[in-house]
């Protein structure tokens, strides 16, 4: 009798609780059972306050990039968000902003420490900044408005090493705010006082950009001489236009970096080819990219001496016999 009065309640309990939509799904009995079997394991459910998983590890010389890091030179370029901070880039400038993250707040994290890579410039910079009530607004000018920029991004604690190969993650840049063959590099200082005045002096009474252009070329292979003794080195030198005017005595590279720092200088896009263990130069004259080797038009190695000898060859004004293989980002 007990048994039918029990089955009597339950019928009726079940009946109103289904009228008034009270009876559990059935993903909510599966998560209960669930629940359950976890604490009869010994298993518990993460508690709120649980500290956040370490840092991401990233490659700071990776050339992969995602959609975010970069965009076309017609719009800006667009932010990249690096877990809570946001990484942008206006005006020549590097911004970031944003806030510790949970496991930064967790651990009391003092700052963020940011790895800055302007490869055109040849130039790795490392920042501490501090947070300021909480938060960060930091703004970096860059060197340069065009070529590849890396920012790596991770937070500080005081008294504690970081490791620039293991960050929170990282931003990647292409910037094209200007032309990069009229612009300024650490190799190709067409910025140099120095060098200007030289190009203004050589293209003096010149009308053409071709008439500038020979007449560069022709200063470039009469006046710097080619460093015969290196020329067999497994590791030869990279020489600047700088220095390739300071000292005269160079490889390919400083014929190639002077002849186009001088063509930029006088408003002459100019890029740096490479190919072949040689380097050389393209010039972009009345719309069309033309080869100057320099360093062929300035003379020879005697095979007997090994020694160079000056013997000026104009026609090397629009050609070279190598094969192109790649351009310098500078």
């Amino acid at each position: 009798m007990k048994k039918l009065v029990f089955l009597f309640l339950c019928i009726v309990g079940f009946s109103y609780l289904s009228k008034q939509n009270m009876l559990p799904s059935v993903e909510q009995l599966k998560s209960y059972l669930n629940l359950n079997g976890s604490q009869e394991t010994g298993l518990t459910a993460t508690p709120a306050q649980q500290v956040p998983s370490p840092q991401l590890t990233a490659n700071i010389n990776s050339n992969k990039t995602t959609n975010a890091a970069l965009s076309s030179s017609n719009e800006k370029y667009t932010p990249t968000d690096i877990q809570t901070y946001r990484v942008s880039v206006e005006n020549g400038k590097l911004a970031v902003t944003g806030e510790p993250t949970p496991y930064g707040k967790y651990n009391h994290a003092n700052g963020v420490i940011l790895y800055i890579q302007e490869p055109r410039a040849n130039k790795t910079t490392t920042v501490k900044v501090p947070f300021t009530n909480g938060t960060i607004h930091y703004v970096f000018p860059l060197q340069y408005t065009v070529g590849d920029v890396v920012l790596n991004l991770d937070e500080y604690y005081n008294g504690k090493a970081n490791d620039p190969n293991t960050v929170l993650g990282y931003a990647q840049y292409h910037l094209t705010d200007g032309d990069p063959y009229l612009l300024p590099s650490f190799m190709v200082q067409s910025d140099n006082p120095i060098l200007k005045l030289l190009a203004q002096e050589i293209t003096n009474g010149k009308h053409t950009d071709v008439e500038k252009s020979r007449a560069i070329f022709q200063w470039v292979a009469k006046n710097i001489a080619y460093n015969a003794p290196l020329v067999n080195s497994t590791n030869p030198p990279l020489y600047s236009a700088l220095q390739t005017y300071q000292t005269r005595v160079v490889l390919c590279s400083g014929y190639a970096d002077l002849s186009a720092a001088l063509h930029r200088a006088v408003g002459i896009e100019a890029k740096v080819d490479y190919g072949e263990n040689h380097a050389w130069n393209e010039i972009k004259l009345n719309g069309v990219w033309q080869s100057e080797d320099p360093t062929y038009g300035s003379g020879f190695i005697n095979l007997n001496t090994n020694k160079f000898v000056r013997s000026y060859h104009p026609a090397y004004f629009a050609k070279t016999d190598k094969h192109k293989e790649g351009e310098y980002n500078w």
